[in-house]
């Protein structure tokens, strides 16, 4: 239960190797012979957080969907879907897109599942964290086997984004807000619990860190991860991007509750030292430097990710210097202080009561957009 595969390239590797590259991992730990049956549907669960930013390593490498497309329907698939659901600032169907992933799915036969267009089911929860029930795509549920395909990443809410936390793109955009504000650690595990996978592969050709899981920096890994069992995976993944578990609250929550034994995992294929790399660490506290003050208390991790990403976006812009006295004012508990030396930014519904006290954007969370506009308005940027 707890093999993982790990399967490096010697060099940056082209479409055909890619597939190769899977199909061995996969063969490593069984085989789909082992999960796909004559006439199966077959559910692929890609991470497609955006159609925003399109440079590698923000999604799951298309040539890694392909191949799994490809080696699913040799195993005797009857249907594959792709199924998927983006982030907040991007529409499922225009990040399938953009991305080049419903275009390329659609080439070889699969149908594409938007999420968040998606009938739903309605999971009970045993033992649960967060939420009693969640409602979860109907399609990806109703497939015989269910496929992970995460990208390997940096996260500035969980610190990693891999097998576990992908698995977040099967709800819906309503259902994602709520697991920001009412705690992403205890409701990603609850959905862990109710929506079980068959097989993760986890892409690392190109992985991110830094400022993940959209803006962060490249690493060039070559290298594809496997297992059936979605925690192990995460551990032995954790670990080539050089952090314990005990540093990721989700793998020790995880590991509480008797989700995941790292005294099971075994590693087969490439040893972890041969691809192991200390990846640099997302920024995941309030901290960002002169110029700019953040006034949080109650903040979800939705909100603090969006104030990073906005930031990115200055700094790309050439405007991060010319940030003075900007306050920003984030959280359901937060009070916008009086005396300011500039209007405070108000940010966020949970704080709707307060828009009269700010310049005030709306949102849960805003968008970038209109948090950039907020920022030029306030600082006098044009």
């Amino acid at each position: 239960m707890g093999k993982v595969s790990i399967v490096k390239a010697p060099a940056p590797p082209d479409s055909e190797a890619v597939q190769v590259m899977v199909k061995k991992a996969i063969d490593l730990i069984g085989g789909l012979g082992s999960m796909i049956h004559e006439g199966d549907t077959v559910a692929l669960k890609p991470n497609v957080v955006t159609g925003r930013v399109s440079k590698p390593g923000v999604i799951t490498d298309k040539r890694v969907v392909e191949a799994m497309i490809r080696l699913s329907l040799e195993a005797g698939a009857g249907k594959v879907l792709v199924v998927e659901g983006s982030g907040y600032f991007t529409p499922t169907d225009v990040a399938l897109e953009k991305s080049g992933i419903k275009a390329a799915a659609e080439a070889l036969g699969a149908k594409v599942v938007d999420v968040d267009k998606d009938k739903l089911v309605e999971l009970d929860v045993p033992n649960h964290l967060a939420f009693e029930k969640i409602p979860v795509s109907k399609s990806f549920m109703d497939a015989d086997v269910r496929i992970n395909l995460p990208v390997m990443k940096t996260h500035d809410q969980l610190i990693v984004t891999l097998g576990v936390k992908n698995l977040k793109g099967v709800i819906p955009k309503p259902e994602k807000r709520l697991f920001h504000r009412t705690g992403l650690v205890k409701a990603i595990l609850d959905l862990n619990k109710v929506v079980p996978v068959d097989l993760t592969v986890l892409d690392a050709i190109n992985a991110m860190e830094g400022l993940g899981p959209s803006f962060g920096d490249i690493v060039q890994l070559n290298t594809i991860i496997a297992s059936k069992d979605v925690w192990s995976l995460d551990v032995v993944a954790s670990q080539v991007m050089g952090f314990k578990l005990e540093e990721l609250d989700y793998l020790a929550e995880g590991k509480k509750h008797g989700l995941v034994d790292p005294e099971r995992v075994e590693v087969v294929g490439e040893p972890i030292s041969s691809v192991a790399r200390k990846f640099k660490r997302p920024p995941t506290d309030m901290e960002f430097g002169p110029g700019l003050t953040v006034i949080s208390d109650g903040a979800c991790s939705a909100c603090r990710g969006t104030i990073h990403s906005v930031l990115y976006d200055l700094e790309q812009m050439k405007l991060m210097g010319e940030i003075r006295d900007l306050f920003i004012v984030v959280g359901s508990n937060a009070k916008v202080p009086k005396g300011l030396k500039r209007t405070p930014i108000v940010m966020g519904t949970c704080l709707k009561q307060h828009e009269g006290e700010g310049c005030y954007v709306v949102g849960c969370p805003p968008n970038n957009d209109h948090m950039l506009a907020a920022i030029k308005k306030v600082c006098g940027l044009t």
